[in-house]
C-alpha cells in the first residue's frame, strides 16, 4: 500500500492511517517473509537478508538523520528529541543486525 503525500491535522488521523497499514499489509508480508524464511537451510543463508535488513536500516536512518535536521531548523525541539531518540534506536537495531549477519559466518 502506497503511502500518502499529505499530512493530517490531528495525530488521532495518523496514529488510524498508520494501523490500516499495519492491519492491511501486516498478514501478507508475514506469510511472504515465512515463506522465504522457510527456504532457509544453513546460517550462511541467513546472512545476505541480515545484510539487506541493516542496509535498509542504515537507510531508514539517514532519512531520519535529515528529518532530525530539518526539525531542529524548524524549531521542533520537542519533534527532533524524539526523532533522536528514533536515531538511537535505529542505531542500536544497525549494530545488532550486524553482530546477527557475523554470526552467520564459519567463524563465529
Amino acid at each position: 500500500m502506497l503511502t500518502p503525500n499529505i499530512a493530517h491535522a490531528f495525530a488521532e488521523d495518523v496514529q488510524l492511517l498508520i494501523d490500516g497499514y499495519t492491519a492491511t499489509d501486516a498478514p501478507r508480508l508475514s506469510r511472504k517473509y515465512t515463506r522465504d524464511a522457510q527456504r532457509i537451510t544453513t546460517p550462511q543463508d541467513l546472512q545476505p537478508r541480515l545484510v539487506n535488513n541493516h542496509r535498509q536500516t542504515h537507510d531508514m536512518q539517514l532519512n531520519v538523520t535529515a528529518l532530525n535536521a530539518q526539525a531542529a531548523t524548524l524549531g521542533l525541539g520537542s519533534l527532533a528529541d524524539q526523532l533522536g531518540t528514533v536515531l538511537t534506536t535505529a542505531h542500536r537495531l544497525m549494530g545488532d543486525l550486524a553482530e546477527a549477519a557475523a554470526a552467520t559466518t564459519s567463524e563465529s
